[in-house]
């Protein structure tokens, strides 16, 4: 919860729950008075959304409609120029785990719908409150992020308690599937890949590796590094089919060559990477590990940076 650790201190801030030091469970609550309970605008650029929901109990039509018996829901919609990125990953069952996650870039403005279902179950009402509950076993709540054009935003989250309405979850799930039903802009091919290069720069130094594929299906792995100034070195290894493989799937698997499409995230990192994607005709894109994403596919740069600047 960025917002609720970065404004801790801030004089907006009613502290609701507090932990002691070095306490072992217990609950953390935050409510920000500056947060509105009322947005003006109805220009969402960013939608992020993720609920437990709870159990379905005494529903005898929940099999009868798709979503009618949903039980967790990831949503998110970022808006691209005059396309829109979006993301839907969902679970019928408590206790089952979640559905593959489908994702595309999109041919069409499915944002004025998105804000009708926001102000239709009037999600600006939890604004600014966060809340954790240490030490649960699962996360039995969520959260949620929507940003407006504006600068308007609605931020909430609870860990302990689902977060949003089940009519809710149930609309926004349809109407992000059937978008992504839609015409669709595709990524480019990962079989037309020549290499990949990921670069960090540092205060005294620097990280880029170079992974050239080959024409059997293998790989090599071309390293240098800097720290502090001092030496830079340079080391050169294999890379085996399999891993070849695994590489190329993660790419697809998080949608990685559509990332450079994506905003920023607003929280600043420490230090700026980047993975630029050379193919076989010449086209390069570059995407750097800073993007505004669903949770489920930010962690597709760290398995490729891992691979590339760790392993042996």
């Amino acid at each position: 919860m960025p917002d609720f650790l970065k404004r801790k201190k801030d004089k907006n801030i009613i502290i609701l729950k507090s932990t002691r030091p070095n306490e072992c469970g217990g609950t953390d609550a935050t409510l920000d008075k500056s947060a509105p309970k009322e947005i003006k605008s109805e220009d969402i650029v960013l939608f992020d959304v993720t609920s437990a929901l709870g159990f379905v109990v005494g529903d005898s039509g929940a099999k009868a409609e798709k979503f009618s018996d949903i039980q967790y829901i990831s949503a998110f919609a970022s808006k691209c120029g005059e396309n829109a990125f979006l993301f839907l990953q969902t679970a019928s069952s408590h206790r089952a785990d979640p559905e593959a996650p489908v994702f595309s870039l999109v041919k069409g403005n499915i944002f004025p719908e998105l804000d009708a279902i926001v102000k239709k179950y009037d999600l600006a009402k939890q604004n600014g409150y966060n809340s954790t509950t240490h030490g649960l076993p699962e996360n039995f709540g969520g959260g949620v992020k929507i940003v407006y054009s504006s600068g308007e935003r609605i931020s909430f989250s609870d860990n302990q308690c689902p977060v949003l309405p089940r009519g809710a979850a149930r609309e926004t799930a349809k109407l992000i599937d059937s978008y992504l039903k839609r015409e669709s802009i595709a990524a480019p091919d990962v079989s037309a890949l020549k290499k990949i290069v990921f670069e960090e720069k540092r205060e005294g130094g620097f990280t880029k590796a170079t992974l050239s594929f080959l024409p059997d299906g293998t790989a090599t792995n071309k390293k240098a590094s800097q720290y502090d100034g001092g030496d830079i070195y340079e080391s050169e290894k294999p890379v085996d089919a399999k891993t070849v493989l695994a590489v190329k799937s993660s790419i697809k698997d998080n949608g990685l060559l559509l990332w450079n499409r994506l905003p920023k995230n607003e929280y600043a990192l420490e230090r700026e990477k980047s993975l630029t994607f050379v193919f076989e005709n010449g086209k390069e894109i570059t995407v750097t590990n800073d993007r505004a994403l669903p949770a489920a596919l930010g962690g597709g740069f760290f398995c490729i940076e891992l691979e590339m600047t760790a392993k042996n």
